[in-house]
């Protein structure tokens, strides 16, 4: 694989990205035994059917891909996300905030590794002096999934009768689905209902 240079403005500003670069390569090898870990699966897309659990109605495709997931013999794989922050959260905000996002890792993993022994974000906090905060979280647990199908069925539900209100975000900017959603803004009010751009046949994390 060939590398491209990057261009700077000037000096000073290479050499101050460049140790920037260096101070996050640094946090992640003091705060991380890299030497333990096995990994089995890198930045790999796994699908599955979304298996309604109370009627085992199929209900479309989950799509995901997992940043890393270690090998642990003894007790199951490890399902590591890694996140970016400009300040740390405590673990439980962590959870709140990407529990959806978690729960759909573990039903993807566990159709192929069976069950997790445990799921971890894995933080880089750009302070001045980066550093990594790691949360670890016990396997999901009946309830979670509970939560995750009920709000998937409920976007599933919404998409198939017309009604998708757009949600701007910061995260927009990202979504290949944005112009699309944009264009739903300014649409006309109208008793019928609009047909959604979002296939609602896949759903991806």
């Amino acid at each position: 694989m060939q590398s491209e240079p990057c261009d700077f403005a000037d000096d000073a500003l290479a050499t101050k990205t460049k140790n920037q670069v260096l101070d996050v390569v640094k946090a992640c090898i003091f705060a991380i035994d890299i030497a333990c870990e096995r990994p089995i699966a890198v930045e790999r897309k796994f699908e599955s059917s979304l298996i309604d659990p109370l009627t085992g109605k199929d209900r479309g495709i989950l799509v995901g891909i997992a940043d890393l997931v270690l090998d642990d013999e003894e007790n199951g794989p490890i399902v590591i996300d890694f996140k970016t922050a400009s300040s740390s959260s405590t673990a439980s905000r962590c959870e709140l905030t990407h529990e959806i996002q978690l729960t759909a890792y573990s039903y993807l993993i566990r159709e192929f590794f069976g069950q997790e022994s445990a799921l971890e974000i894995r933080q880089l906090v750009k302070t001045k002096t980066p550093k990594i905060i790691t949360h670890r979280y016990p396997p999901r647990s009946e309830e979670h999934f509970a939560r995750f199908f009920g709000i998937v069925w409920e976007y599933l539900d919404a998409i198939d009768k017309g009604s998708y209100p757009p949600k701007p975000l910061w995260s927009c900017s990202m979504c290949q689905h944005s112009n699309d959603c944009a264009r739903l803004t300014i649409a006309p009010n109208t008793k019928e209902p609009r047909q959604c751009p979002i296939p609602s046949s896949a759903i991806g994390v």
